[in-house]
């Protein structure tokens, strides 16, 4: 898991969504548990994930299969005594597996020792940490009209030690899919002192027809477009667009 983030890092960390999109096999959430769940997915799942990423499929598939056997406590018999010769082909070959074993192992422990097995990358600045606290405005599911605009107000809390400047909140599924509630890609985070609360605000228009559901997650970047939170849940507003 913590190889595939690394992957979709130097992929340029597309959104689940324009992952899902890219493979038109999978859903953005399959795609998402690849990296967070408490298991591991299938093959065919898995290897969405790096086609989406522009990964190496032979690669990852040795390493999944790796992984699996560990996993299952499989174990080949041992085989009847062969000819000198091919008792040293047998040895370049299980060399590599060796290997392929020994990585398996350590990401089976980070996986285990990781608080809920999720996302566990730590804040670019220690001791800064965010919390939820209402929706202002537009509840979880209100029914709004077609080719209309609303505003969405939240409330977060900076629960960390570092003060806020000049932050914004991204939306995740850029680019925006057709059909979709549209929203600026980038909304400005008050200046915000520790232990303080803000409100943040985005207008929001509408498709023009219906029936839409509209959940449009955001996460928290600097100036620089970087994530500041990357093991937190994002933010979102979910609507109901209908005639």
């Amino acid at each position: 898991m913590a190889e595939l983030r690394k992957l979709r890092t130097r992929a340029g960390e597309p959104s689940f969504r324009k992952m899902a999109a890219k493979s038109g096999a999978v859903s953005h959430a399959t795609l998402h548990l690849t990296v967070t769940g408490r298991r591991l997915q299938p093959w065919e799942t898995v290897r969405e994930f790096v086609r989406a990423c522009g990964g190496d499929e032979e690669e990852w598939h040795a390493r999944w299969q790796g992984v699996q056997l560990v996993l299952s406590g499989d174990r080949e018999p041992d085989p009847a005594p062969a000819p000198a010769r091919s008792r040293w082909r047998s040895k370049r070959v299980l060399v590599p597996l060796a290997l392929v074993l020994v990585a398996a192992i350590a990401a089976v422990v980070v996986i285990l020792v990781a608080p809920g097995g999720d996302d566990v990358a730590e804040p670019p600045h220690p001791g800064d940490s965010s919390r939820f606290v209402s929706d202002v405005t537009i509840p979880d599911e209100t029914v709004v009209k077609p080719g209309s605009q609303f505003v969405k107000v939240w409330e977060i809390k900076n629960t960390g030690t570092v003060e806020w400047r000049k932050r914004y909140l991204r939306r995740t599924d850029l680019p925006v899919a057709p059909g979709a509630c549209r929203t600026p890609e980038r909304i400005p985070v008050n200046d915000t002192a520790p232990q303080g609360h803000v409100q943040v605000t985005v207008t929001v228009s509408t498709p023009p027809t219906a029936p839409v559901d509209c959940k449009v997650f955001w996460k928290m970047v600097d100036e620089q477009d970087r994530e500041l939170f990357p093991a937190s849940k994002p933010i979102y507003f979910s609507v109901l667009v209908r005639p």
